[in-house]
């Protein structure tokens, strides 16, 4: 067997892994991404507090700026500042947050696709446990619908030994419609989940997604990848914009669970090669994308807004440089993620305090 760079990935992986990725992200190259959906729900454009979204990026700031390490970029450079954002608070009093919640992480599309080798926060996963957190990977299927992932999330944690403390799940991208979709068909776990941390996470779906779904579905479904099943295209379906919308439209007033997003919002010199042709395509709509979600569509609407990153879709979460040095040179990923995770954790943590 063949390996490239002592990566300890197999070479006819890596190159299946580019392949799809080739696909999925240039197959519809030619077209621009204005879509038109009759099922489409209507929308509007207005401000965070109109949309009901309670702002903390001050206390996200502050928490995050306070424990960066010394090699990462400098905290007004990764954490953008936009109109609105209040005066900096002191950083948060932390109250044993280990001994009140449980860490729950809930990877994303494809996650366990070439048996994980590109798997989101596994080097935060490590840390937090060693710091003294309980962390729980709840595994979902990468070519799964929301639907099959959350009767996968409630098994998971219906086999789970009894604990008092309640989790703050830590959801990546596609992960978020998988736990949304948990919390509403098995409402009874509600009461095992304090907060919800979307981090890139895909809450109004993706024009990405409503381009290339057809394509998608047809051609690249049912193509065998090695560690995980065949999809049915389903799994891109939940993540198209009319899809996600009409999910909100119906459900919201069932989700009680708090939710706080964290939105990756990188400047053109911070996306990672992977991501270029997408994140110009999202860029004739608003440039401020993360190359898979414009920079609205990944707040969830009553909500709290934690903060942006100078950072990608794919660089916020994974850490591919150490999963995979054979092909770093393909992402932007000098990023302390650990701060950022541990930072919102602290903030989600907190404000649960203050709306008991």
């Amino acid at each position: 067997m063949e390996w490239i760079d002592g990566s300890m990935v197999p070479a006819p992986a890596i190159r299946a892994l580019i392949a799809v990725t080739a696909l999925f992200l240039f197959g519809c190259a030619s077209k621009s991404l204005s879509p038109v959906k009759e099922t489409m729900p209507p929308i509007v454009l207005t401000t965070l507090g109109d949309g009901g979204v309670k702002d903390v990026r001050h206390l996200y700031r502050a928490a995050v700026c306070g424990q960066l390490p010394a090699d990462s970029p400098p905290c007004e450079e990764l954490i953008l500042r936009f109109p609105g954002e209040a005066t900096p608070s002191a950083p948060l009093a932390q109250r044993d947050i280990a001994n009140r919640y449980r860490i729950a992480f809930v990877p994303g599309l494809f996650s366990d696709c070439l048996n994980g080798i590109f798997y989101p926060f596994t080097d935060v996963m490590e840390n937090l446990k060693e710091s003294g957190f309980a962390v729980h990977d709840f595994r979902t299927a990468g070519r799964a619908s929301s639907a099959e992932n959350a009767q996968r999330l409630a098994k998971q944690l219906a086999e789970l030994s009894p604990d008092p403390r309640p989790f703050i799940m830590v959801v990546y991208s596609k992960g978020l419609p998988d736990v949304l979709e948990l919390l509403l068909r098995y409402p009874q776990t509600s009461q095992h989940v304090a907060a919800v941390v979307s981090i890139a996470g895909a809450s109004n779906g993706s024009p990405v997604a409503d381009d290339l779904y057809e394509f998608y579905r047809d051609w690249l479904a049912g193509l065998p990848i090695p560690g995980c099943d065949r999809g049915t295209g389903e799994e891109v379906h939940d993540l198209r914009r009319d899809v996600r919308l009409e999910w909100w439209r119906r459900n919201r007033s069932a989700i009680t669970v708090p939710i706080f997003s964290l939105v990756a919002v990188p400047r053109a010199d911070r996306v990672s090669p992977m991501l270029k042709q997408t994140y110009a395509k999202l860029a004739a709509i608003d440039p401020r994308n993360d190359g898979q979600l414009l920079w609205y569509d990944a707040v969830v609407a009553g909500g709290y807004l934690l903060g942006y990153v100078n950072v990608d879709h794919l660089a916020i979460a994974i850490p591919a440089s150490q999963q995979i040095p054979a092909l770093s040179f393909l992402f932007k990923d000098n990023v302390p993620r650990l701060a950022l995770v541990r930072a919102a954790v602290e903030v989600a943590a907190e404000t649960l305090e203050t709306i008991r």
